[in-house]
């Protein structure tokens, strides 16, 4: 079988769609996303359609949560709290509602998905270090765990449940399975690795091996349509530089 994994799509269409036409290229058996479809970027219904209406097994991200109105704004910054409010007024009550109705968390067959850490899901804590990663390993059903949140793609390695788990940044050749393993596929839609390309990953389970894959796409039209709608324009300028 042959797993992509997207997520932090975060309203941005152009990035989504540039993946989704990637992954049509790889033979892909199962679709699945992490989270965070809407936020920041300017087509979050378009967004929530497009991975809704293609059945995907998908988790509930803080972004979704708080624009589906069931998460405070208060641990937002104010950039992202300008986006939520933007966004909450351009979603219809039905997505709304199947936004804040996705789960936290899912246990597939041989790997998880969460949008931030097993270790309690609903305070999105951030898995960006060896000691975020073991609390997320101490809470594994599965021996591949794959994450969103942090935008960054990574993976961290447990080889011996007794020490800290290490990781890798070095992500340009597929990346063997072994030991117990956490995997961030980047962002689709709001990459922070200094690489403006949106990201995705796939989990081959039959070469047991994870490939990162970069794509580019029209970074200057989702960035002109933020500036249009009144996003702020850190987000934009953010979404233009990868950071």
């Amino acid at each position: 079988m042959r797993h992509a994994f997207l997520g932090d799509i975060h309203g941005n269409l152009e990035g989504l769609r540039a993946v989704l036409s990637d992954i049509g290229t790889q033979a892909i058996d199962t679709v699945l996303c992490l989270g965070d479809i809407v936020g920041y970027g300017a087509n979050p219904a378009e967004c929530v359609e497009a991975i809704r209406s293609a059945g995907y097994d998908t988790v509930a991200g803080n972004h979704d949560i708080a624009a589906a109105g069931q998460l405070s704004l208060a641990q937002f910054n104010e950039y992202a709290r300008a986006a939520i409010i933007w966004t909450r007024e351009h979603l219809s009550q039905d997505d709304k509602d199947w936004l804040a109705n996705l789960s936290l968390v899912k246990h597939l067959q041989g790997f998880s998905i969460v949008h931030s850490s097993l270790d309690h899901p609903e305070e999105f804590n951030y898995v960006d270090s060896v000691l975020e990663a073991a609390a997320c390993f101490a809470r594994m059903q599965n021996p591949i765990c794959v994450v969103g949140h942090s935008h960054i793609p990574l993976v961290f390695i447990e080889d011996d449940p007794k020490s800290l788990p290490r990781y890798t940044l070095e992500l340009a050749q597929p990346i063997p399975v072994e030991g117990r393993m956490i995997v961030n596929p980047g962002s689709a839609g709001q990459p922070r690795d200094e690489d403006p390309r949106a990201s995705y990953c796939i989990y081959d389970t039959e070469n047991e091996q994870i490939t990162f894959r970069r794509v580019s796409y029209d970074i200057a039209a989702a960035a002109s349509k933020m500036r249009a709608a009144g996003l702020p324009e850190l987000l934009a300028f953010r979404l233009e530089i990868g950071r």
